[in-house]
């Protein structure tokens, strides 16, 4: 990446954060870097495009940061790097809170799609890594419950970073956290391991890819090929399948077509309103 497209993506993440995504202009992203309104437009065709390049730029950063944690502590045990790992996330989340309550309060990852993938990625790979750490600190032990683990122990994890993201009058040490944490995480292993439950989630889970739009084009396609369909019904798939062509699908008009297919009784058109309103995050 380029120092003048990082300059962008860096400053739109400060803009955003203090402005909010929607009230940021991209004339002021262009003031704030020094640059031309058009010499913006040579590296992103749009501000959702910027939004993207800004969460993948801010995703692939910690996610280089974790992996180095790793590479730079092998000579320590596996379960002191796991807890330097958790210190360094929740240093990371509080030194951008901005950008994350940005993310979380305005709901751009489900109204945009791509940012929504970008971040379904990143979570297989924070699995990954999760996954490594817990079978390098407990060994082969914790192998048949290691999704459910691995869930479980970013769950604890997550939440208390949205505690105190949320909660800026409580003051802790990552390092203080980061320990208190990988006890319980203690706990939660030693527990799975004693009583040796049936695992719930399954071995696959974090390799199994999101609903994509191609995906979802070809269900529109395939229900409208049965035979003896009513032809309003037909007209809302047609409608459908032209909005969801697009670059930027209209919301509204996807809604008020499932409205239309809304107690069809037909179990693939069913199906199909249950994935696009999934899809959509309706």
């Amino acid at each position: 990446m380029n120092e003048k497209k990082e300059k962008i993506i860096k400053t739109g993440i400060r803009l955003f954060a203090k402005k909010g995504f929607s009230s940021t202009t991209i004339q002021e992203i262009a003031v704030e870097c020094g640059i031309s309104k058009g010499a913006f437009y040579l590296h992103f065709k749009s501000k959702e495009a910027l939004l993207l390049s800004a969460c993948e730029y801010y995703i692939g950063m910690s996610m280089e940061e974790v992996k180095k944690i790793k590479a730079e502590n092998q000579h320590k045990p596996p379960k002191d790097v796991f807890k330097k790992q958790i210190a360094y996330q929740f240093q990371e989340f509080l030194e951008h809170k901005d950008f994350i309550i940005l993310l979380l309060s305005e709901k751009i990852i489900p109204e945009n799609q791509k940012v929504k993938q970008s971040f379904h990625e990143a979570n297989i790979q924070f699995n990954k890594l999760y996954r490594e750490a817990l079978l390098s600190s407990y060994g082969e032990s914790i192998t048949p419950f290691l999704a459910d683990a691995s869930v479980m122990a970013q769950g604890i994890v997550s939440s208390y970073i949205h505690f105190l993201i949320f909660n800026e009058n409580m003051v802790f040490q990552t390092e203080q956290v980061a320990e208190f944490l990988i006890r319980r995480i203690d706990d939660l292993v030693m527990g799975l391991i004693k009583e040796n439950p049936d695992p719930l989630l399954p071995e696959d889970i974090f390799t199994q890819p999101p609903p994509n739009i191609e995906e979802l084009l070809k269900e529109i396609r395939e229900a409208k090929e049965q035979h003896g369909l009513p032809e309003d019904v037909i007209v809302s798939l047609e409608v459908m399948e032209e909005e969801c062509s697009k670059e930027e699908p209209r919301k509204p008009i996807i809604k008020g077509m499932l409205s239309n297919l809304a107690g069809s009784g037909n179990d693939q058109i069913e199906k199909l309103r249950s994935s696009i309103e999934a899809y959509f995050s309706l």
